[in-house]
């Protein structure tokens, strides 16, 4: 009989529960709100760059599930800001794509070469973290510096 082989078990994604009624949250979303023309400015002029990631966050619902999610940036038609999703599970497959309108957008973020623009929600779930929890969640989502919009 062969001995079965195990892998190491991949790293589940990296969620926080927030309460909806956090007012810190909410000003989150008004930041990434106030400078989506910032962000959507930039993604036209890195163009087709494949080496910087831009995404959008928005909200999920599916029947009374609801979850907050990042996608891929893949530009603007029609008006609306379209997003890929590369991870999806299983029973979310069907939001692997989103069209959404400026108002949908929860929170954006450019990270070019680590370098981490936006992310307000990404910054503001760091700051919930103990000092000693930050460099593993700056790992995870793959981030070495966060930069002022300035």
């Amino acid at each position: 009989m062969a001995e079965a082989e195990f892998s190491e078990p991949q790293e589940e994604p990296l969620f926080m529960a927030l309460r909806k009624d956090d007012h810190e949250l909410q000003k989150c979303a008004e930041q990434a709100q106030e400078s989506l023309d910032l962000f959507l400015n930039l993604h036209e002029q890195y163009g087709t760059r494949l080496d910087v990631y831009f995404a959008i966050k928005v909200l999920v619902a599916d029947g009374d599930e609801r979850a907050h999610l990042w996608y891929s940036f893949q530009g603007m038609s029609d008006g609306l800001l379209l997003g890929k999703h590369y991870q999806l599970p299983p029973e979310l497959e069907e939001h692997a794509t989103v069209a959404v309108t400026r108002e949908d957008i929860e929170d954006w973020m450019i990270n070019d070469h680590q370098l981490l623009y936006g992310g307000f929600s990404i910054r503001y779930q760091r700051s919930k973290l103990p000092d000693e929890d930050r460099r593993s969640f700056d790992e995870r989502v793959g981030v070495k510096e966060y930069k002022d919009l300035n």
